[in-house]
């Protein structure tokens, strides 16, 4: 017993010792002794210059913790610097780790500044401090051979900021008194959350303050996490928006291993400004619940406003219960009621009621929706979808009705006709409409458009049919057909977004050109039905340059119609009595030379189409031309040549029977909306100069053709007696 006894005092002296020369040690130790080295050492190993200008501390007992003040660490191989720490401390518990437990009391950090940036090569300042090329070091073990364990009791960030740069695509935040406390942090914890930051940023413009708090629990090794009693808001200016204010509360969590998802008491309330709009928005999801093999969840409704000074708009969403499972799931029905008022709308306000169904492959990644939709005078049938989640894949079959989108986007008048529709004011002299094509990147879309008849620009079509196919960059409308003033068209349409290019090939068949042109163009220059060919191709950052920059080729071939502005009869008429010099005219829409046929080729380049072969037929006259029409200035300078045929029947009648055969001049030129001709009279009259002596002559001849043969007579009988 005496042994035992001696034993126990033993250890306790020894114990005691032990504790005395620990205290011995930290009341003497002084680790700023080693500033210096620790300087050099981390200067040789990262060639960055670290300044410990505060002081060191150092616990053993019961925990090892140390705490550093004043730290500054340079950038690797420059003076500026990368990372300013006004103080931080750390503590582990000491016997935990003994046991190969790293158990953190707790980590307290305050006045952290640090520069994040991200060179155009992708790699950030701070990788070489992770050892960047090195291969990764094999982890640590305690004695069973387990990986070391972490347990941190909680951790606390005061006033600090965090800057971050990207230099390839000129993204710039700022994270400013940024404060954060979190509860116990390991494989397996809960604990309480709680964040206050201010965020700026460019590209995209950000300016807004976000708080957070809520309480958490997570499984590192299942993956797993919740929520619970979550409250955030956000107040600032982001997204183009300003005056924001974002209210979220509610719980969430998530299990994605066991396909479990849970929304309980979630609501979201936004209220912001974008300009003079004020915008509100709300969501409510009562209860949702989705596993592995059931899904069900209450009736979800959204509400969105926006009231502006003279415009507003209303939408209602509800979606009825969710079913089906983590794999599919379906809502059997959902309903959406938009309304919208606009004194710039024609109808000043408008209706849309949509119902449809929803389902969603989470597995194959696939979503689909049926769509039944009344938008004013339209009925909309669609089915939309999506062939995979990302990167996103659009798939879509669309049937209406009719659809007039002039009623919604009022075409602008002609030049001189004052305002456009619906109150818009007509654009500045010299403005430009740009042409931006570059959404079609990335855009991966394929689908089929009906329309049972379409307005739009005044053009009016019926029973169309498209096909749309867009990816890498390139949209394409082909092939797609409709019946067209009488006839048909068909044909292909594509965008490409590198160059900004437009391709338009079509052809339309026996239409009606007179109204199509009225309807579209606002020009009433030409009649007829017949056949228009056209291949074309654009390119440009606006409608103007394109218009310029347009290059093909087109064929017109038209009968039974009429050339308006211009009465070729009239023309050839006033030849008789003006048979000197040249006259400047201008063209009527009162005046018009009918055919019977007219056709012409054209070849199209740098936004002039040049036409060689003009040939108009009439039962009075033959008109041929040549010349060029400038579409990116719209203008016009071409020379036709009118030729009277024999025939004395149609327009003009028997009064031009005897300029049968002359060649009449008619230079047409000046902007498409006030055109004037000029005929050379000149070349008319020399013409018919020489037509009438020639008459004279031949008369002459007639008249002295019987002494012409008698003497002839005489003279043969002379010779043949001699």
């Amino acid at each position: 017993m005496k042994v035992i006894k001696y034993t126990i005092y033993a250890v306790l002296v020894l114990l005691a010792l032990a504790v005395a020369a620990g205290a011995v040690f930290v009341m003497t130790f002084d680790p700023n002794r080693y500033k210096g080295d620790i300087e050099r050492i981390v200067q040789e190993r990262t060639g960055r210059t670290l300044k410990l200008s505060g002081d060191l501390a150092v616990a053993v007992w019961p925990s090892l913790g140390a705490k550093v003040g004043g730290v500054t660490l340079s950038e690797r191989g420059q003076d500026a610097q990368f990372l300013l720490l006004e103080s931080a401390h750390a503590s582990v518990a000491l016997m935990p780790l003994l046991r190969g437990d790293v158990i953190v009391d707790g980590v307290s950090v305050a006045g952290l500044k640090a520069q994040v940036v991200k060179d155009k090569d992708g790699r950030f300042n701070f990788q070489d401090l992770l050892g960047e090329g090195k291969p990764a070091p094999a982890p640590e073990k305690g004695e069973a051979g387990e990986p070391v364990k972490f347990d941190i009791a909680g951790v606390n960030i005061e006033r600090s900021a965090i800057s971050y740069r990207d230099l390839a695509t000129g993204q710039e935040f700022a994270l400013d008194d940024l404060n954060l406390s979190v509860g116990r942090i390991a494989e397996r914890a809960d604990g309480k959350l709680d964040l206050a930051v201010k965020v700026k940023g460019k590209n995209p413009a950000v300016d807004a303050r976000v708080e957070l708090a809520a309480d958490y629990r997570f499984d590192l090794p299942a993956k797993s996490f919740a929520l619970s009693k979550l409250d955030a808001k956000v107040t600032g200016a982001a997204a183009g928006l300003t005056d924001l204010q974002v209210n979220a509360q509610g719980d969430v969590a998530a299990d994605p291993d066991k396909n479990e998802y849970r929304v309980n008491g979630l609501s979201v309330d936004f209220k912001g400004r974008q300009g003079k709009d004020a915008l509100e928005a709300k969501l409510g999801a009562p209860s949702l619940v989705i596993a592995a093999d059931t899904a069900k969840g209450e009736a979800v409704n959204a509400e969105f406003r926006l009231k502006g000074e003279n415009r507003s708009a209303e939408a209602l969403l509800k979606l009825s219960g969710v079913q089906g499972s983590a794999k599919a799931l379906v809502v059997p029905r959902f309903s959406a009621d938009v309304a919208l008022t606009d004194p710039a709308l024609p109808m000043k306000s408008i209706k849309v009621p949509v119902t449809g169904s929803l389902r969603a492959d989470l597995e194959k990644q696939t979503v689909d929706a049926d769509i039944k939709a009344k938008i004013d005078e339209s009925s909309l049938q669609a089915k939309l979808g999506l062939a995979k989640f990302s990167p996103p894949a659009y798939r879509f079959d669309v049937s209406i009705d009719q659809l007039n989108l002039d009623r919604y986007f009022p075409p602008e008048k002609a030049a001189g006709s004052g305002a456009s529709p619906g109150g818009a004011k007509p654009a500045p002299v010299g403005a430009e409409t740009p042409v931006d094509l570059s959404a079609l990147k990335g855009l991966d879309a394929n689908g089929r458009l009906q329309v049972g008849a379409l307005q739009a620009r005044g053009l009016k079509l019926a029973n169309v049919k498209a096909q749309v196919h867009a990816a890498n960059g390139r949209a394409e409308v082909a092939p797609h057909s409709a019946d067209l003033y009488g006839g048909s068209v068909a044909g292909a349409i594509a965008a490409q977004a590198d160059g900004n290019r437009v391709t338009v090939k079509e052809k339309l068949a026996n239409v009606n050109i007179g109204p199509l042109l009225r309807d579209f163009a606002q020009q009433d220059r030409l009649e007829g039905r017949g056949n228009v060919s056209l291949d074309v191709v654009a390119t440009g950052p606006t409608v103007e340059a394109m218009k310029k920059a347009l290059a093909g080729s087109a064929r017109v071939e038209l009968k039974d119609g009429a050339i308006k502005g211009i009465n070729i009869a009239q023309v050839l008429r006033k030849a008789k009595s003006r048979l000197s010099g040249e006259q400047s005219e201008a063209a009527s829409q009162a005046e018009k030379t009918d055919f019977s046929e007219f056709s012409a080729s054209f070849a199209i380049k740098n936004g002039v189409a040049h036409n060689e072969d003009l040939e108009v037929k009439s039962p009075l006259v033959r008109i041929t031309g040549r010349g060029d029409i400038d579409i990116g200035n719209s203008r016009i300078d071409y020379v036709t040549k009118a030729a009277v045929v024999a025939t004395t029947q149609g327009q003009g009648g028997a009064d031009l029977a005897e300029l049968k055969g002359l060649s009449v001049p008619v230079h047409l030129s000046g902007p498409f909306d006030n055109l004037s001709y000029k005929v050379n009279y000149g070349a008319v009259a020399a013409d018919l100069a020489r037509s009438r002596a020639g008459e004279k002559l031949k008369e002459k001849v007639e008249e002295r053709r019987e002494e012409i043969k008698e003497r002839l007579g005489e003279r043969l009988k002379g010779l043949i007696k001699r």
